[in-house]
């Protein structure tokens, strides 16, 4: 029997569906790993687990025991642990009191001992008997994680469930991490762990479930989860076996072919490529240089180092799986946010501290992850609110230029955004970046939630903006199969480093191995 059963759970925010009529079975001694693209509904799984975010149906089993109504805190005394992305330590406790404060919760200890005796044994364990005095305000990353992770197991638990324990970690640190997380399964503990780190999940892991959507598309050992097609386009975006393309439509070695070709009507399961003609590489100057930039979040450093330049007038895609460091450059390149080392260069001028209002006058314009439309205005009044830099011309002209390149937003220009669908949201959000003139757009994961029809649609007008008016663009996008289509040059981040870059063809070959990892 399964120490923790999650049985038809499903969870719907209004009229998102996050999970959808999940099964999960995480038994004792073994480290079960859930991944999943961005969105998929990880967290929400691990709220619904944990008792913080109540499922629309189904129930929770803990030992064979259903604890669906029981409370969060009543869990954790049950035998539930977790950790969170987002450290959650009292910094100003030494590591040896945060600890204990766990280890004070528990009606029983199984030593018998005190609970700082207690926090002591578990440090051992950890490996942070050296630190046991020291403020974890004061500790590099990868120790306070471990801080966290010993004061989950101070509360005795049959269950731990883990939230990307390896963000902000060096390799060292990581492969530190999965020894302590194969260790505690051997111990006993059920482990479930959600990680963006491919090459740990497929080398510590037992059992891999793939949630996509909210629904689980995968379940099996590494090695067959891997090699699934449903999960590789769930990362890569969606694939088919199709003749030889012609010459301009790229075909991407170390994933399954597919070519590109206009959408037809009945085609909502393929990502569609939109072939054009790259920019030479040397026919322009940069119009974005990024150097040895590093950033951090508090201690957290999430990007190391990067470096990179984008022509004036190309597409640069920025790939890489979840976790990867991605937006949080894009944020740097903004001006929404302070590089801890190096420089960014924006048409030949440093930003030197976050200043977003500047550069979007000068032309830089940035359309978020998550659409960020003003949903208590109307579509009119969206690209409105975007008309600062267009005296030069009518705003009429420009709302009109608008309605042409998406007809769907002329049709509800008196809708208020917030009753679009998603698609028509995202569609919004491109058309008000648009509506600036920009000079250069950073676009991040603008498919996200999104059908491929219309993730389709967006790429072809993304493509038009640049043969057309030619923008500049740096593009953000986790389905690298529909980014390196229009991309003329590519990168991949990998846990905060570029650790490959090239054109669209160089950088598909090897995409692959790059997003799953390597099987130990």
């Amino acid at each position: 029997m399964a120490e923790l059963a999650v049985e038809e759970i499903s969870v719907r925010f209004g009229g998102l569906q996050a999970l959808h009529e999940v099964n999960l079975e995480v038994h004792a001694g073994a480290v079960n790993g859930l991944i999943g693209p961005n969105g998929a509904g990880k967290t929400t799984l691990f709220n619904v687990i944990t008792g913080l975010q109540p499922p629309t149906q189904g129930r929770v089993r803990l030992g064979g025991v259903d604890i669906t109504r029981v409370s969060p805190h009543q869990r954790s005394r049950l035998g539930i642990a977790r950790t969170f992305q987002r450290l959650e330590l009292f910094g100003t406790l030494t590591a040896r009191e945060n600890v204990q404060m766990a280890a004070e919760t528990r009606r029983r200890r199984p030593t018998g001992a005190s609970s700082r005796t207690e926090a002591d044994i578990i440090l051992a364990h950890v490996g942070l008997s050296h630190v046991a005095d020291e403020p974890t305000d004061l500790l590099p990353t990868g120790l306070a994680r471990l801080v966290e992770l010993g004061r989950a197991l101070a509360t005795g638990p049959s269950v731990l469930l883990v939230d990307e324990p390896s963000s902000g970690l060096n390799q060292e640190e990581t492969v530190e991490l999965g020894r302590v997380l194969v260790d505690l399964a051997h111990r006993g503990i059920a482990v479930l762990l959600v990680e963006h780190d491919m090459s740990l999940v497929m080398n510590i892991c037992d059992f891999v479930s793939v949630l996509d959507y909210g629904a689980v598309i995968a379940h099996g050992d590494p090695a067959s989860v891997q090699a699934d097609p449903a999960v590789q386009a769930a990362y890569l975006g969606a694939t088919e076996e199709a003749p030889a393309p012609e010459q301009s439509s790229p075909v991407f070695v170390g994933a399954p072919s597919r070519a590109a070709r206009p959408a037809t009507a009945g085609d909502s399961s393929k990502m569609i490529a939109f072939p054009r003609q790259p920019s030479p590489s040397t026919a322009s100057t940069p119009m974005l240089s990024i150097t040895d930039v590093s950033a951090a979040y508090g201690r957290i450093e999430v990007v190391h180092k990067v470096s990179f330049e984008v022509p004036e007038g190309s597409v640069y895609a920025l790939l890489g799986p979840n976790g990867a460091g991605k937006s949080t450059l894009l944020k740097v390149a903004s001006g929404r946010m302070p590089a801890t080392t190096g420089s960014v260069m924006f048409d030949g001028e440093e930003i030197r501290k976050p200043m977003p209002d500047r550069l979007a006058r000068r032309g830089l314009c940035a359309v978020p992850e998550g659409r960020a439309v003003f949903p208590n205005l109307t579509v009119a009044e969206n690209l409105l609110m975007y008309s600062y830099r267009s005296r030069a011309t009518k705003v009429a002209d420009l709302e009109e230029q608008s309605y042409a390149r998406f007809p769907v937003l002329g049709e509800r220009r008196r809708q208020l955004a917030g009753r679009l669908s998603g698609g028509e949201q995202q569609m919004l959000a491109l058309a008000r970046a648009l509506f600036t003139n920009p000079r250069m757009l950073l676009l991040d994961e603008i498919s996200m939630g999104l059908a491929p029809l219309v993730v389709a649609e967006l790429y072809e007008l993304v493509a038009q903006a640049v043969a057309q008016e030619g923008i500049t663009i740096l593009l953000v996008e986790q389905f690298a199969q529909t980014a390196l289509a229009i991309a003329d040059r590519a990168g991949v981040m990998v846990n905060g480093r570029l650790v490959r870059t090239g054109s669209p063809a160089d950088v598909g070959e090897h995409l692959l191995e790059t997003y799953m990892g390597e099987v130990g």
